[in-house]
């Protein structure tokens, strides 16, 4: 009799449509958190323990589980309302460790390309991918 080689999936409410779950757990977020207006606390997060007020515009989000290398994927939002204001709001990822991810936030006013460092006024998120330690 030979041996069957038998892989966890994951499977729609009817049983059928099954993926293994090493894509799910690969694909899935390994950390992520919600920015509040001023940028110094984390209202909502996953795997993030806190959040570093580093100056004017910068955060340090510090991991609970750390990251395998510092060649992870991290993305960046934030939400800002355009109408009032001729400012171009942004978040940015600054750099990456495998403890923590570092944060921008600023704007560049009307047709400059100049970044300057301001504490975001609105909410923003970060999301992050890659693997565990």
């Amino acid at each position: 009799m030979a041996s069957e080689l038998r892989v966890n999936t994951l499977k729609d409410a009817a049983g059928n449509n099954s993926v293994a779950m090493q894509y799910v757990a690969e694909g899935s977020a390994k950390a992520w958190g919600h920015l509040a207006a001023g940028g110094a606390s984390l209202p909502d997060s996953f795997n993030l323990s806190s959040i570093d007020d580093d100056g004017t515009g910068e955060y340090g989000l510090n991991y609970t589980s750390a990251m395998n290398s510092a060649t992870y994927s991290a993305t960046s939002t934030i939400n800002f309302n355009h109408a009032a204001n001729n400012n171009t709001r942004h978040l940015v990822i600054e750099s990456k460790a495998t403890g923590s991810v570092e944060v921008d936030g600023g704007y560049t006013a009307g047709s400059t390309a100049h970044f300057t460092a301001y504490d975001i006024e609105t909410t923003g998120s970060v999301t992050v991918h890659g693997d565990l330690a």
